[in-house]
């Protein structure tokens, strides 16, 4: 994906984001769709979009509702950058390691974005922020899941389609010389 389509993208997720999805809070969790986007684009591309726009828009968000300038950014860079590490194991094509990378990046996500703000003295326990979780993983993993659905065919080529090219990209590794 080009960086032209992706900006549009990225500043739509924050705009909805920070004016809409609290209408649809469950228990006052809403979804993270800045940061199911930000899994997503990892988890399909292999330039590094989502670890880029998740840092950009992270300063973003910290800058107009976070506490301190920096943390969710680096939270949602670490869920990118653990989604781009593991998904060179899971088929890019299939919905389920897509869920999986969600689950994964969301998870890691809320452990960093609370570790961070533990450092800085919040109060919150762990266990109150794990009280929240099985809300918001569900709520983020029903965005990953329409993220990808959307984006895959912007991704993938198979055989049948006219801009197939041939080739075997995903199996450099695997051919011995």
């Amino acid at each position: 994906m080009k960086t032209r389509y992706a900006i549009p993208i990225f500043l739509a997720a924050f705009v909805v984001q920070s004016a809409a999805l609290r209408y649809i809070a469950i228990r006052d969790v809403s979804p993270n769709i800045l940061l199911c986007l930000v899994i997503v684009f990892a988890f399909l591309y292999d330039e590094p979009f989502g670890a880029c726009f998740g840092v950009i828009f992270g300063i973003l968000w910290d800058i107009e509702f976070g506490l301190y300038v920096g943390v969710s950014a680096v939270s949602q860079m670490a869920a990118a950058l653990a989604v781009m590490r593991i998904k060179r194991y899971l088929n890019h094509e299939l919905l389920l390691p897509a869920l999986a990378a969600g689950l994964a990046g969301t998870a890691l996500n809320n452990v960093v974005y609370w570790g961070l703000y533990k450092l800085t003295g919040i109060p919150h326990t762990l266990l109150y922020i794990l009280e929240m979780q099985p809300v918001l993983i569900a709520y983020n993993l029903l965005f990953v899941m329409l993220f990808h659905l959307i984006l895959r065919r912007s991704v993938i080529r198979h055989r049948k389609d006219r801009e197939y090219k041939g080739g075997f990209k995903e199996a450099k590794g695997f051919i011995v010389k």
